[in-house]
């Protein structure tokens, strides 16, 4: 193999409306946004090692030990034993990384990589940083190891390493938005999907810097959801207002939209993923004009997102920052997981 160096990123996202619902089946509006997860894949001429490097973190192991890992994430998985791969998210960190790279190393055969990250997303915001580092991995080592992948193939890898980071049930939401960019509609039953919009939706995110994890999160609504099966309606009531919100964006009616974001919220809030501070910053949006706010992500903490009328984006993050929170304005819809450079 000739030494060759592959570059790729994949951008963070935010959910628009839907979210936990979707591992019930009801389906979440996910739009890409403008922060980015870079991945350099090297390949070494030793196809059986592999090597993970991010900000001091190093992790090296060999492609037998990629496939001991799969076989005992899988087998885990088909006893539906959730806490124990919620613990192996908390305790590993590269362990994601490690199971997506071993479905990559089932479809190649082979390893010989030095993979290693920079990313602008901060972890565990609700972005959905992991995806996005898994994302740009897969279309990087894949590219490398000759094997192209679609956008929707490199969404389903990329999903792997949410279902370890989200304590074993996780959706391929996150990795859908990332890998495909753009505004995406997803679904278990239909899995991601680009969507069709008839204006430019201009966001603002605001970030509470409490970080929540996903894994635990997941597993609380779970066990919420076991204990009172009465209040799935809850869940239901927010694919439909997904439904509703997906034909206001293509009727350019963002007011709609703004309304739907908001009773999501009022859902989410009946769910009890809300804190105080989420609620400190959703009014300050809403009081600085935004047409509607929620929360972002996992709950507990993370990030909201505010709808604004166009060109209303900087007064409200202004207003979020004033409340304590980080106000950021990215591109929206922006491109998914991509080649940026390849060399020898």
């Amino acid at each position: 193999m000739s030494m060759k160096v592959v570059r790729a990123s994949a951008p963070a996202k935010v959910i628009l409306l839907g979210g936990k619902g979707v591992n019930w089946g009801f389906p979440a509006l996910v739009s890409a946004v403008g922060m980015r997860c870079y991945c350099t894949a090297t390949a070494v001429s030793d196809t059986d090692h592999y090597s993970f490097s991010f900000e001091g973190r190093k992790e090296e192991g060999s492609l037998t030990d990629v496939r001991k890992f799969k076989q005992y994430i899988d087998e885990l998985r088909r006893e539906k034993n959730h806490d124990r791969v919620a613990e192996t998210a908390t305790g590993d960190f590269f362990a994601p990384a490690r199971y997506v790279l071993g479905h990559v190393a089932e479809t190649t055969q082979r390893l010989g990589l030095d993979i290693s990250w920079e990313s602008e997303i901060p972890a565990g915001s609700g972005l959905g940083s992991g995806a996005a580092a898994s994302a740009s991995m897969v279309v990087a080592a894949m590219n490398l190891l000759g094997h192209p992948v679609e956008p929707k193939q490199a969404a389903w890898l990329a999903w792997q390493g949410d279902i370890i980071a989200h304590g074993g049930v996780g959706t391929g939401l996150d990795s859908g938005a990332s890998a495909l960019g753009g505004i995406v509609r997803y679904s278990l039953q239909d899995g991601p999907n680009a969507v069709k919009v008839g204006t430019k939706v201009p966001l603002v995110v605001g970030d509470t810097l409490i970080r929540a994890s996903t894994a635990t999160s997941n597993t609380a609504s779970r066990n919420w959801i076991a204990e009172h099966p009465m209040r799935m309606h809850l869940l239901e009531e927010m694919g439909m207002l997904v439904e509703q919100a997906q034909t206001a964006l293509l009727a350019n009616d963002l007011p709609t939209v703004g309304h739907m974001m908001n009773l999501c919220h009022l859902i989410k809030e009946k769910l009890g993923m809300s804190i105080p501070m989420i609620e400190t910053l959703i009014e300050a949006a809403l009081g600085a004009g935004a047409l509607g706010a929620k929360i972002s992500g996992k709950g507990g903490g993370g990030i909201i997102v505010a709808l604004t009328k166009p060109g209303e984006e900087n007064a409200v993050a202004r207003a979020i920052e004033a409340a304590g929170g980080r106000g950021l304005v990215p591109e929206v819809g922006v491109p998914g997981a991509k080649i940026e450079s390849e060399r020898s």
